[in-house]
């Protein structure tokens, strides 16, 4: 991983979080800031930044895998941000939104891990709640 990569993009997508980018020493610094404001813009309505970065989550796990852990941005992304949606209600309300069941799916031990079996359950009834409708 270009050790400059993540952050350039996160400038480029992010300009008003530029204060939090320039703290980050890692990526994982930058997710955590990042999960904060996603939280904070699902409680304020504010779908565009949302949208941004579920698009720099997905710019990130898309770049090459790093050697270890430490370097890999999936990774990084998978534990700082993934596993936390559905820990924000209204985040776990509108996965269907952002996440097919079939990825869902695949997923269940990323997304079961903050929340157990009993919160994995409650991804599923949105998405049976949506069929439902």
């Amino acid at each position: 991983m270009n050790k400059s990569a993540w952050r350039n993009e996160a400038y480029k997508r992010f300009p008003l979080f530029k204060e939090a980018i320039n703290d980050a020493e890692t990526p994982y610094q930058l997710w955590n800031d990042l999960l904060f404001e996603f939280y904070s813009a699902y409680d304020a309505g504010q779908v565009e930044i949302v949208s941004a970065i579920y698009k720099y989550a997905q710019w990130s796990c898309e770049q090459p895998q790093g050697r270890t852990a430490k370097d890999d941005l999936a990774t990084c992304v998978t534990v700082c941000f993934f596993e936390h949606i559905p820990e924000h209600q209204k985040a776990l309300v509108d996965m269907p939104n952002w996440w097919s069941l079939e990825d869902v799916k695949l997923m269940k031990d990323v997304f079961s891990y903050m929340v157990g079996e009993e919160g994995y359950s409650r991804i599923l009834e949105q998405y049976q709640s949506r069929r439902a409708q």
